[in-house]
């Protein structure tokens, strides 16, 4: 069977995600990063629709010409991951030297791995290793203005983190602190989308706000292993 025109909307719909991949790199290299956020956030919006509406409306191809879920790995990868890589450098989130350079490449080199997995969910929705939500880090290591040394620390640590079998949550799949989950992405998206406009302006209170989203997914996180680790008890008692 073929796509119908249902399924080729959806996967239209899919492809617009790339596009504004497209405006954020033009905006990176023309020296504007709140335009390179703005695209970035538009781009992680069409990202959060186009799933849902897919599970829901797709047709049961058997052999389909265009896969969807390829599809979504490949625009997901420019948005996360290059354009991302193409920020950091570009407005000096690392350095220019070697350093700057390690952390760029470790940025890439682990995302493609990750993206490369043949099982990147588990049965109830967790990723396995961080989900190289660079579209995220990235802003808001921009906007923390912590200093180089501290963006290529937290670079290193979370390349790492891709590659391990720590799992973290998928914001609207996972059923665990759902509403925790959804509300604190909200307001990390939403703080960096405000802060991006403001970038000389952004004060320690703000900062703090931007900080929910990113301390959210730590909790949330360690909630995930603890509960493994209670299971893995009862399991060998």
């Amino acid at each position: 069977m073929t796509e119908t025109r249902g399924d080729l909307s959806i996967h239209a719909l899919t492809v617009t995600g790339i596009l504004a991949g497209m405006a954020a790199l033009v905006a990176v290299l023309d020296n504007s990063p709140t335009s390179a956020v703005v695209w970035l956030i538009v781009a992680l919006v069409i990202d959060g629709i186009d799933g849902p509406i897919a599970r829901k409306w797709l047709s049961d191809s058997e052999v389909p010409r265009f896969d969807g879920y390829i599809l979504d790995l490949v625009i997901d990868y420019v948005t996360c991951v290059i354009v991302p890589a193409a920020f950091m450098w570009q407005f000096g989130v690392v350095t220019h030297g070697n350093l700057g350079k390690i952390a760029i490449a470790a940025v890439i080199g682990s995302s493609a791995l990750w993206f490369s997995q043949n099982n990147i969910e588990s049965s109830d929705h967790y990723f396995r290793g961080f989900p190289a939500a660079w579209n995220m880090v990235v802003p808001t290591l921009w906007l923390l203005d912590a200093g180089a040394s501290v963006n290529i620390s937290i670079t290193l640590i979370l390349s790492v983190l891709t590659l391990s079998n720590i799992e973290f949550a998928h914001t609207i799949k996972v059923h665990r602190l759902r509403k925790v989950n959804i509300l604190s992405m909200a307001i990390w998206v939403a703080a960096i989308l405000v802060m991006s406009f403001q970038t000389a302006d952004v004060n320690l209170t703000e900062k703090l706000i931007l900080l929910i989203g990113p301390l959210a997914v730590l909790g949330i996180t360690a909630d995930r292993a603890i509960q493994q680790y209670r299971a893995l008890r009862v399991s060998t008692l």
